[in-house]
């Protein structure tokens, strides 16, 4: 519960609000066990504010079975709490109230002119924690960006409440940021890398930093998701090539994945990866054949057959080989 201090302090910003805000609190996880007090929080908050800020019910999680507070002006409810507003993380919650309600602006800032360019929805899930100083600020500035752009969905999540949300994204420390199910960024973030990160979650070279920082996290089934919903399946071939051996194994599991979930969904890398073919390293050269044998596109005959005429490392040759009996019993 949040203490007189607090509920001062809501009580003076509130006073202030010019168009209502209702704090919206998920109804169908009253009895979540882990943070069975975000309703009562959200009827404080209410009542202290003097009818400007208002309270009610809404049966549609921002995660299943899990309580949330979501700030509501009219049709816009782009940013979510799953998380006490207390403390350090108070003024960036109240800050919320006045800019959504239209009775402060965010402070003026060149960095987010850059998100008038989003074009599709974006989320950022903030993973903080209440001991965190470096928190504030960075749930501060997911705050601004979705102040700004309400294309920009933010759920603040309280890592030490929501463990099981920690797990699944495999948050080691706080604070985390997370961007449309997808890159990870651990630790203080400006601003301006935000919004950088923002305006680009559409393009092949994000996706790339996001199929690389997955792996990285030990999410390689998502990213295998990811590889499948994406439209430029090419992104993960710098991860395939980059000379750490590490790299390229996460990126075949990935890779494997995908083609579990979607046997044609790496078809338009069969070009890319042939080319791959004639590189000098033996290693690459083996693990590319046996790909293109998984992918099982017979456009990938010609090349396997060249790289047999000339390969003189034995276990390639055996890739080699393998692949081309895959590509001729796919077309039995």
């Amino acid at each position: 519960m949040l203490n007189d201090n607090d509920l001062a302090k809501i009580q003076s910003v509130c006073s202030n609000v010019s168009n209502p805000v209702t704090l919206l609190v998920n109804g169908s996880a009253l009895d979540y066990t882990g943070h069975p007090s975000l309703p009562n929080i959200a009827a404080q908050i209410s009542g202290v504010s003097m009818n400007h800020v208002a309270f009610d019910y809404w049966d549609a999680p921002v995660f299943p079975d899990k309580p949330s507070i979501t700030l509501a002006v009219g049709e816009r409810r782009n940013i979510h709490f799953l998380a006490t507003p207390e403390n350090r993380e108070l003024e960036p919650f109240l800050e919320a109230i006045t800019w959504l309600s239209g009775s402060a602006q965010p402070p003026a800032h060149s960095e987010l002119e850059a998100l008038k360019t989003v074009q599709r929805p974006v989320e950022l899930v903030v993973f903080m924690s209440g001991f965190c100083p470096h928190c504030p600020a960075v749930v501060r500035h997911a705050i601004y960006i979705a102040a700004v752009q309400p294309l920009v969905d933010v759920s603040i999540v309280d890592a030490t409440l929501f463990g099981d949300l920690a797990e699944k994204y495999k948050v080691k420390s706080t604070p985390t940021v997370v961007f449309s199910e997808g890159f990870t960024h651990v630790g203080e973030l400006s601003l301006e890398n935000m919004v950088k990160y923002v305006t680009q979650t559409d393009s092949p070279d994000f996706t790339t930093a996001t199929l690389d920082s997955m792996i990285k996290n030990g999410r390689a089934e998502d990213a295998a998701v990811l590889l499948c919903k994406k439209r430029f399946p090419q992104a993960i071939l710098p991860i395939f090539k980059a000379p750490e051996f590490s790299n390229r194994m996460g990126a075949l599991l990935v890779m494997e994945e995908a083609l579990s979930l979607d046997p044609r969904c790496l078809d338009t890398l069969v070009g890319p990866l042939s080319e791959l073919l004639n590189l000098d390293e033996t290693a690459l050269r083996g693990d590319t054949a046996e790909l293109l044998g998984k992918i099982g596109d017979p456009s990938a005959s010609g090349a396997l057959q060249t790289l047999l005429q000339k390969e003189n490392d034995p276990e390639v040759t055996e890739a080699a080989k393998e692949a081309l009996e895959r590509l001729e019993s796919n077309t039995q």
